[in-house]
């Protein structure tokens, strides 16, 4: 074929976990693959009859109903479909929908890429019939923390004039806001396998945790505190602000309270400690070197082993304690205990396969083996109209050159779908992928990625 192969990629969004995972596929398939790319909103469905892609490329299939909506679709048109996994660390005691929200509980995709071999063993099994399309790939999302650059605390400081702080710690907020609206609480309680009384628990620790961070904001105060909300603890039809464990304490002058303002890679490379009531952001603080602790009043509760890796504190006298450790010699006794460190590796292994920054190029060769099945014939693609994708295609043209956050979101319909309006250009993702492109290219370069590839050794190292 002369020429290129067109990948039409939808993401929720045009940041976040979704983009990251797509971005670095996007390199090497440039650089290796003959492929151009598109981007669109996973709203924006009607983009497939307009680009008529070679391939469509997804970071998931069951996550959303149109994340299933575009797989099924690339089914039926015949359109090769390559589809990766945003959240590859689930649990494997039969707890887990495998399925989400593809209700027909059948793989479009032409690969299932596992991050782990843990994953990958548990789908076989309860798969069976899929087992020679099942792979390992590694969590891709995870590269980034062993490749880019992240901002420095020189210029996180002087970005938000909080020059005067030297020590940083970081906080990653849980999801307790969920407890404010009517979807948040049925994740919760779906969360706790259907116990509304954790519902009054969640509350408890919510002032428990709230009450540990006061008294160490009041009681370190040439530290600046960083409390990040969590990204999902509010729902999109609701924009009040929610009630959680960090909110009441915005006020402090050692606090920064961010929700979407930065990326949490960001926010982790320039704090020297990460904290965090139960995140997996622990693993990500790990790959780029830091320490973490977890504050639990109540470690016994049901979670994923994550925590297993991390100092814990119950109280605020043992956090404070961890941080003193810390700033005066460099490290938290207990997170370099050796069965700390062993539980470090374990994880890393068993959640996302591998964390050496190689897993976007073993997810890319199996994106190659798929547009091999379309050079090969095996798929003819047709490319159908539908009027409701056009429809929507069409009033987010109308609606977005008048966008107004304020305005939109007191309109019924409209309120439900800001993200759309402020993200459908795809200009923030185009922005990310000119910055990550120069980390990649050295990456490349650093592990001479260029010469493994032509040499057909690439795979063989990985």
């Amino acid at each position: 074929m002369n020429r290129k192969i067109r990948v039409l990629c939808f993401t929720d969004l045009a940041t976040g976990r979704d983009v990251e995972m797509i971005l670095p596929i996007r390199f090497f398939a440039e650089k290796f693959l003959n492929c151009e790319f598109y981007h669109a909103l996973n709203i924006d469905i009607h983009k497939i009859f307009i680009i008529k892609p070679d391939i469509i490329l997804l970071p998931n299939t069951i996550g959303s109903n149109l994340y299933f909506e575009i797989s099924k679709i690339a089914h039926q048109q015949s359109i090769p479909l390559f589809a990766l996994i945003s959240e590859g660390n689930f649990r494997t005691d039969g707890s887990f929908n495998i399925w989400g929200f593809n209700k027909d509980k059948k793989f479009y995709q032409e690969f299932i890429c596992c991050w782990s071999q843990r994953t990958a063993e548990y789908l076989k099994k309860i798969v069976p019939e899929y087992k020679d399309r099942i792979v390992v790939t590694g969590g891709v999302g995870f590269d980034r923390y062993v490749i880019y650059q992240f901002m420095t605390k020189e210029n996180f400081l002087k970005k938000y004039k909080k020059e005067e702080y030297k020590k940083v710690i970081g906080y990653a907020g849980w999801a307790f806001g969920k407890k404010d609206h009517k979807r948040g609480r049925e994740e919760l309680i779906s969360f706790f396998k259907g116990d509304h009384s954790k519902l009054q628990w969640v509350e408890e620790q919510r002032i428990k945790v709230r009450e540990i961070l006061r008294s160490l904001i009041e009681s370190n105060p040439d530290i600046l505190f960083i409390l990040k909300q969590h990204p999902q603890e509010n729902a999109p039809e609701r924009p009040e602000p929610v009630i959680n464990e960090m909110c009441e304490l915005v006020n402090y002058p050692n606090v920064l309270y961010l929700c979407n303002e930065e990326s949490i890679h960001d926010l982790i490379s320039v704090s020297d400690i990460w904290t965090c009531f139960e995140s997996t952001t622990a693993l990500e603080s790990w790959l780029m070197g830091k320490q973490t602790i977890f504050i639990n009043p109540d470690p016994d509760f049901n979670r994923d082993l994550i925590y297993k890796g991390s100092a814990l504190a119950k109280n605020y006298n043992e956090i404070q304690e961890m941080i003193s450790q810390f700033y005066n010699k460099g490290k938290i006794d207990e997170f370099f205990y050796e069965d700390k460190i062993k539980m470090r590796n374990q994880l890393i292994n068993d959640i996302i396969g591998f964390g050496d920054g190689f897993n976007h190029i073993r997810a890319s060769l199996y994106l190659k083996k798929t547009i091999d099945h379309y050079l090969e014939g095996k798929y003819n693609p047709t490319y159908k109209f539908h009027f409701w994708h056009w429809l929507v295609y069409i009033l987010i043209r109308i609606a977005g050159p008048f966008y107004n956050k304020k305005l939109y979101s007191h309109i019924y319909k409209l309120k439900k779908h800001l993200w759309v309006f402020e993200d459908y250009k795809m200009d923030k993702l185009y922005q990310l992928y000119e910055r990550y492109k120069i980390f990649l290219d050295k990456f490349y370069q650093i592990k001479n990625i260029d010469e493994k590839y032509i040499a057909g050794e690439l795979l063989k190292n990985i």
